[in-house]
């Protein structure tokens, strides 16, 4: 009787430390609006890898990330202050026309170091970089990588 509990409790505590492990580099998200659609839908929930230290990320990535401080401020108390986008360039790349406008860019410039452009799926509905601007890198929080359900 006492092997087994022995047993019981050493299976409790891997099931615990397993589930802290899987929650330090995983993270559940929950999409809401119609900005990413058709790729992804209002309700939809994902499996994102956290990111962790530089990088981790690459052009055409679905990332989360927080909005920049300046939106924080005048955001309504019930929205996110998290935002489910894909990446459209990285650092060094050419930011694209459609993004022009709005970062005071044109053909010859490339996003700035420890930044990205990010963009809806839904250019109709959507605020992405054309927007928000250059996001900044340290803002990522984590790489969209199983859609489930």
């Amino acid at each position: 009787m006492l092997a087994a509990m022995g047993v019981g409790a050493g299976l409790l505590v891997a099931g615990a430390a397993l589930t802290a492990w899987a929650r330090r580099r995983w993270l559940v998200v929950t999409v809401r609006g119609n900005s990413m659609a058709p790729t992804l839908r209002d309700g939809q929930q994902l499996l994102a890898r956290r990111r962790v230290g530089d990088g981790g990320y690459a052009r055409s990535d679905v990332i989360v990330f927080l909005l920049p401080a300046e939106r924080l401020a005048v955001m309504n108390s019930e929205d996110s202050p998290y935002l489910i986008k894909r990446v459209a360039a990285v650092a060094g790349e050419p930011v694209p026309d459609w993004a022009w406008a709005k970062l005071g860019a044109d053909s010859r410039t490339r996003v700035p170091s420890g930044k990205v452009v990010v963009s809806g799926d839904n250019a109709e509905n959507t605020q992405d970089s054309r927007q928000l601007g250059y996001i900044d890198a340290e803002a990522i929080i984590g790489v969209v990588r199983v859609p489930s359900s």
